[in-house]
């Protein structure tokens, strides 16, 4: 009996664990990291700067559209600008197109929060900028998520 007793508390217990272990997930959320993502993103920078002739202009969310209420909607427009970049670039053998960086983007996106009711622009609104440029703000948004959001 006393036996019993004991194993119904540690499973009540564990079941509270469990429980207050969600709750803090849910109410502050994972952490948002990522090491690799801006180490293909470099690459694909220092592959668009060997492109002489390539004149791409993409639009171009800044780091102050994913901080302030639309990390979603931010992040979806890097990886439709992504494949646009892959289309113009027009080299398979190109690591831009092997590195799958639309994909790993659309990977990241399953983390975030947007907040409900948010009014974030259409990625048609936002400036359009160079190929090179438009890489190196996505670099500064995933390093700022790093160093936000990765333990060390």
């Amino acid at each position: 009996m006393l036996r019993r007793q004991r194993t119904d508390i540690l499973t009540v217990l564990l079941w509270l664990l469990f429980f207050i272990a969600m709750t803090m997930k849910q109410a502050y959320g994972i952490s948002i990291c990522s090491k690799e993502l801006p180490r293909i993103v470099q690459k694909c920078i220092e592959e668009v700067r060997k492109m002489e002739s390539f004149d791409c202009r993409l639009y171009t969310p800044t780091l102050d559209d994913y901080q302030q209420k639309c990390p979603m909607s931010t992040l979806t427009c890097f990886e439709k600008e992504v494949n646009v970049l892959v289309l113009e670039s027009g080299n398979k053998s190109s690591p831009i197109y092997k590195l799958k960086l639309s994909f790993r983007l659309k990977s990241l996106k399953s983390f975030i929060k947007q907040k409900e009711g948010a009014n974030c622009p259409d990625c048609e609104v936002h400036r359009e900028r160079a190929a090179k440029d438009f890489l190196t703000t996505l670099l500064t948004i995933l390093e700022w998520m790093n160093n936000t959001g990765c333990s060390h």
